[in-house]
């Protein structure tokens, strides 16, 4: 028998107002870190975020404007910083990469032995060593609508030009909290690519060799979610900003559990391409037709077409290409060029080979294999 799993660590608040639970969280603590998007202090949500933790009786300090690409080198360059301050609790005010940086300078804030080669997966050929556990608690507070790291295990941090993960159940969020007046503040772009991303979470998710009957629920749901409601999104509507914020999550507890395959591998090592979800939504379809080769992958495919109300697994690639078109997706192409591209390609494919997440892929890819999706998306083939 397979023995498989099934876990959510994060609470989860949600709903218009909910900002204000940090002062119920806040309470507990004496030093309170806040880190925040610039945006998040433009709309005003840091100032209330911060009135909150002063509501509390708790000293607060914010760090703000957390670079767009988190790299393992920001972290480090704040860490003293954060040492002489002391919180014994930590927020995470933005998008997927403030939260991204907040898991791991809680790793290293409380483990500060421990250097940052021996705990990320640079390989799935070589195991890191576990992080340990970790007292200075966590609360996410997404202020966009796809990386799904509010919930998550997992953070993506640069070292130089590629990404790397750092995962462990230590580093998942104790709160998550879920007010869609935050989503409303996204641009229309922003909001167009982090709600790719979550469809992208969504379709690996249920494909992966680890998904269970219980992370195909959440999978499910964020996906019908997202086909629905993000061209509205894209459009400022409040009531689709708002769905679309709460599948974001929901894929999170998906790929949580199930994980994710070789779609995140190719964008994640093509980071410096483009935006993380804007890679992903361009790469999802050439993986897909590469999967199709897997008849558990067929199945699955066709699966998720159905409940979107089509029938097989080709149909739904089609419609995953005339989704990108209907938003707007552009080509690779248009994004690099075409030298600086090839002279990045064998790199790129030798790296996403040696990519965790290829190990939850339904097929397993060689490194050439790699190598032409890459080409075949930047070509358009």
């Amino acid at each position: 028998m397979l023995m498989q799993f099934f876990s959510l660590k994060t609470r989860i608040i949600l709903g218009e107002g909910s900002l204000s639970y940090i002062k119920s969280v806040a309470k507990k603590h004496s030093r309170v870190l806040i880190f925040s998007s610039k945006s998040m202090r433009v709309h005003g949500f840091l100032n209330e975020a911060m009135n909150y933790v002063e509501d509390a009786e708790a000293e607060v300090e914010a760090i703000i404007g957390v670079p767009a690409e988190p790299s393992y080198e920001y972290v480090e360059s704040i860490m003293p910083k954060i040492r002489e301050f002391q919180p014994d609790l930590i927020i995470a005010l933005g998008g997927g990469s403030v939260i991204d940086v907040a898991k791991a300078v809680k790793v290293f804030y409380d483990a500060p032995e421990l250097k940052f080669e021996e705990v990320a997966f640079i390989s799935r050929f070589e195991k890191p060593k576990p992080i340990p556990k970790l007292k200075t608690p966590l609360i996410a507070i997404p202020s966009t609508s796809g990386a799904g790291s509010e919930v998550s295990a997992a953070s993506v941090l640069k070292k130089g030009d590629i990404k790397y993960n750092l995962v462990s159940f230590e580093i998942a969020p104790e709160f998550a909290i879920l007010d869609p007046r935050l989503p409303r503040t996204m641009p229309k772009e922003v909001a167009r690519n982090s709600g790719l991303d979550v469809l992208v979470h969504g379709i690996e998710a249920y494909t992966t060799t680890a998904a269970t009957p219980f992370s195909d629920a959440v999978a499910i749901k964020a996906i019908k979610l997202v086909y629905k409601w993000l061209p509205l999104s894209v459009q400022r509507d409040e009531k689709a900003r708002e769905n679309v914020h709460y599948a974001a999550t929901m894929a999170g507890i998906a790929f949580l559990n199930a994980r994710l395959g070789l779609c995140h591998s190719l964008s994640h090592k093509a980071a410096w391409i483009a935006p993380h979800g804007l890679l992903n939504a361009i790469f999802l379809p050439y993986v897909m037709e590469f999967n199709m080769r897997s008849e558990y992958a067929r199945k699955r495919y066709a699966e998720i077409a159905r409940e979107l109300g089509f029938n097989t697994a080709q149909e739904l690639v089609e419609v995953i290409k005339e989704f990108n078109e209907m938003l707007g997706v552009p080509k690779l192409s248009e994004l690099v060029s075409e030298d600086e591209f090839l002279s990045k390609l064998d790199e790129m494919s030798e790296k996403a080979y040696h990519d965790p997440l290829i190990n939850f892929n339904p097929v397993e890819p060689s490194a050439e294999e790699i190598k032409e999706l890459y080409k075949r998306a930047f070509y358009g083939e």
